[in-house]
């Protein structure tokens, strides 16, 4: 059976020297496109991650909005509340219903920007790729 820390008993695919597990590899020994393709998975890696994120939120901001629906029972054909209704409910409501909107309009500028950013960095990556010799 073959312990934990025995040698890897293949040869390594890329140069980068020093303990694997680390979270700070030396960078200096890598090629530029290998820095790119480092770079370009990063932000692949953070944008999936932040992708799964407001994924949970969608289902708590969809669960509110049937919440919402819910609540459309209590006006009549012209929105209008009924007479007894407590206006501080209403408009309560209004701004919780506001604050979640704005806070997902936030959160897909967000995603848009990461979105351009991996973009870039794969551009820039298949260019480094596209001019260097084969390897």
């Amino acid at each position: 059976m073959e312990s934990h820390f025995d040698p890897p008993k293949r040869r390594r695919i890329a140069p980068v020297q020093g303990d694997p597990v680390t979270t700070h590899p030396d960078l200096d020994r890598l090629t530029p496109h290998q820095r790119a393709l480092r770079e370009a998975l990063l932000r692949e890696f953070k944008s999936r991650r932040a992708k799964k994120f407001v994924e949970r939120q969608i289902q708590y901001i969809n669960a509110n909005r049937q919440v919402a629906e819910g609540i459309k029972i209590l006006f009549d054909e012209h929105g209008q509340p009924p007479a007894n209704a407590p206006l501080e409910d209403i408009i309560e409501e209004r701004r919780q219903l506001e604050y979640q909107v704005k806070w997902f309009e936030a959160m897909l500028l967000e995603m848009q920007t990461r979105l351009l950013r991996v973009r870039e960095i794969e551009a820039l990556a298949l260019d480094v790729l596209a001019r260097s010799p084969g390897e």
